[in-house]
This record gives C-alpha cells, sequence and structure tokens, in this order.
C-alpha cells in the first residue's frame, strides 16, 4: 500500500510539473511576442521622436489663427498668396528668417510649413530635426536633400519632412507636409 500511495504521489507530481512547465512555456512565448511588439511600436515611435514634427511652435494641423499668433510674436506677415498660403518675416528668430505657411482647403488649419534658415544666424544640423539613420541623403554635390515620411500614429496625421542645403552638415530650408491620401515620397 505504501507504494501505491508513493506511485499515486509520483504521478500526481508529474502531472503537476507538466502543467507548471506548460503554464511556464506560455509565460515565456507571451513574454517574447509582447518584446517583439514593443520593439516594432518603439521603433515607430522613436522615429516619430527623434523627427521634429513642428517648425519654431508651428505645426501640421494646428488652427490658422494660433498659427498666426505664434508668428506674430516672432514676425510680420509679408505677403499672402491666394489666402491659402503665407510668407512670415521672422525678425525675432536666431535661426529662421523667413517662413511659408500653408492652410488646408477650407483655410482652417496647418497643411505644410517650410522655414528658410537666416544666412547668417544660428545653424540648424539636418540632425537637430531628424534621425539622419533612417534616411537616405540624395542630391548631387553642395546639394544635400533628406527626407523622411512619418506614418500617422495615434490622433497625429502622418507627414513628410524633408530638409534640404548646400552644406553637409546644416540645412538651408526645413519642410513638413502632411501626407494626404495616398501620396508617398517621390
Amino acid at each position: 500500500m505504501y507504494k501505491e500511495m508513493l506511485f499515486s504521489t509520483a504521478n500526481d507530481i508529474y502531472i503537476l510539473l507538466r502543467k507548471f512547465l506548460r503554464i511556464v512555456f506560455m509565460i515565456k512565448k507571451t513574454l517574447i511576442c509582447t518584446f517583439l511588439l514593443s520593439l516594432v511600436l518603439f521603433d515607430v515611435q522613436t522615429t516619430a521622436a527623434k523627427t521634429k514634427h513642428e517648425v519654431l511652435g508651428i505645426r501640421i494641423g494646428m488652427s490658422r489663427d494660433d498659427a498666426q499668433r505664434r508668428l506674430q510674436k516672432l514676425g510680420k506677415l509679408e505677403r499672402e498668396e491666394r489666402k491659402q498660403q503665407e510668407v512670415w518675416n521672422l525678425t525675432d528668430e536666431p535661426h529662421y528668417a523667413y517662413i511659408i505657411i500653408g492652410f488646408n482647403r477650407e483655410n482652417t488649419e496647418v497643411r505644410f510649413i517650410t522655414a528658410k534658415a537666416r544666412e547668417n544666424g544660428k545653424r540648424v544640423r539636418y540632425s537637430d530635426v531628424l534621425d539622419l539613420k533612417k534616411v537616405k541623403q540624395t542630391g548631387a554635390t553642395n546639394n544635400y536633400k533628406y527626407v523622411l515620411e512619418v506614418p500617422a500614429h495615434g490622433k497625429t496625421a502622418g507627414y513628410i519632412v524633408t530638409v534640404r542645403g548646400q552644406n553637409p552638415d546644416y540645412l538651408t530650408y526645413f519642410s513638413i507636409k502632411k501626407l494626404e491620401g495616398k501620396e508617398k515620397i517621390d
């Protein structure tokens, strides 16, 4: 009888051990899947995080009124083109001399932003506005261009960042444009 109890107990222990190992392997699989998913999400968010999504506080989707209030603190409206685009002369900004903002068809929110670097101002590196490891430099000698498409995430619309310049380190133009429909980088 003692041998039967021992055998029964050993069998029960074996069954419990198998169940325990199954649970451990399921947890391990879940952790691995969670880890891999977080890497993918982290990559998308770090691309967005390292890439500037605004210029001087002006961002895609911002209301026209808010953008104009912000720009009035930095300079003055130089000209308005067809009511959908404005050129601002930035008198109180050390990095950029001009900024052009375009609005959607309803003229209610910012659709694109382009800033021109101030020639004798504080210089802005390409790497200050986007992660150069994520983009490919195009253009000929003394004509540098970097373009990065940032997909939509959360409530933030997708956008394209383009920086250009003649210097290998410092930009001349910095643009952000909202992705519209099936638009892709050329």
